[in-house]
């Protein structure tokens, strides 16, 4: 299946036609794997080869009840009980899912690597449960190649390290990509999984430990939370934040960048409480506050998960919040995240609610 790479660089396609890109995408790794003959485990070519085939036949002629074990891959990302029932939504999710593979991969060739790269890709394609594990890492580094940052993988050793540093003129950022799937979807799971996040052992996967040693100063984590229903709160209230505007420093096409430490009646806003933005904003702030790690960024995000907009029609929405030490403001990435709020991590928060 041969793939158009003009229309895989035109990636503003991904939101207007994300069915026509991915399948694009798809179409690249499809033929970056055929080429790698000794990459992909026989469960992953599989699904991929069976995958391509249905894309390609007479749509009168799809049988997408032939893709059984397509449900082994994307079953995490079904977000909700509507699609399910769908024999199609499997193929939508997996079209998704290797179409972002693919779209990262594509990003990602373009620029010389390590052999630290090609270990990754390779874990990347073992089994189905490596490529939803590790699909995370390959989309944000590849989000990061399309802002022209120059990318490159950091070997293992025996002692904590991030994945990757990402560098662009004066910019220089080492970042650890996690995935998270809590058992609860909604906020609770969320807390719960920020908090072991940034504040959890090594045994109990916390992630700011990668950042003990100041050669990884500054540092970002970045961590997908895709199953879970990220608009819950325990407030009740409609998923909608309350900012003023003498706070925003940022506003564009983009992304907003607000300030917290400029708006100290923050918490103090029901709106502002209970939800996403608050957890991460208080569980980075107190991480900071320790002082024992080099983590100046945490980025919250969702981008694998296939829900139902309404009957018969399926996406894969994207977003994301990020927190940023108001210290180290090149990490405000906006082209990483449509939403950043900077804090002062060496004062305290607004108090707000208890």
């Amino acid at each position: 299946m041969e793939h158009n790479r003009s229309l895989i660089e035109n990636t503003a396609l991904e939101e207007v036609c994300p069915a026509d890109y991915y399948a694009e995408c798809s179409a690249f790794l499809d033929e970056f794997v055929a080429q790698r003959p000794k990459l992909a485990g026989a469960e992953v070519r599989e699904v991929l080869t069976s995958l391509t085939k249905v894309l390609l036949a007479d749509p009168g002629l799809r049988d997408f009840d032939a893709l059984p074990t397509i449900q082994r891959l994307v079953s995490p990302f079904l977000f909700d009980d509507q699609s399910s029932s769908e024999s199609a939504a499997s193929v939508v999710a997996a079209l998704f899912l290797f179409g972002m593979a693919g779209k990262s991969l594509y990003f990602l060739s373009k620029q010389p690597h390590s052999h630290q790269f090609d270990k990754e890709i390779a874990r990347l394609f073992v089994t189905m449960s490596e490529v939803r594990s590790n699909l995370w890492l390959f989309h944000t580094s590849a989000r990061l190649a399309e802002a022209r940052f120059q990318i490159e993988f950091i070997a293992e050793t025996e002692a904590p390290t991030p994945d990757f540093l990402a560098t662009r003129g004066d910019v220089r950022v080492f970042i650890e990509a996690n995935t998270r799937t809590p058992v609860r979807r909604d906020i609770a799971g969320i807390k719960n999984a920020l908090w072991n996040l940034m504040h959890g052992d090594a045994k109990s996967s916390g992630k700011q430990v990668k950042f003990r040693d100041p050669q990884f100063d500054p540092g970002l984590i970045v961590v997908d939370i895709s199953n879970c229903d990220v608009h819950s709160n325990e407030t009740g209230l409609p998923p909608h934040l309350k900012l003023r505007s003498d706070a925003i420093l940022v506003q564009n096409e983009l992304a907003r960048i607000y300030d917290i430490p400029a708006d100290p009646e923050f918490f103090d806003q029901p709106e502002n409480t209970g939800n996403v933005v608050e957890f991460a904003v208080r569980y980075f702030h107190e991480m900071a506050a320790i002082n024992r790690y080099h983590v100046r960024a945490l980025l919250v995000g969702i981008s694998m998960g296939v829900r139902t907009f309404e009957k018969g029609i399926l996406g894969a929405p994207k977003g994301s919040v990020m927190v940023v030490d108001s210290r180290y403001p090149q990490l405000a990435l906006q082209e990483l995240s449509r939403q950043i709020y900077l804090v002062d991590t060496q004062s305290s928060l607004p108090m707000g609610r208890s």
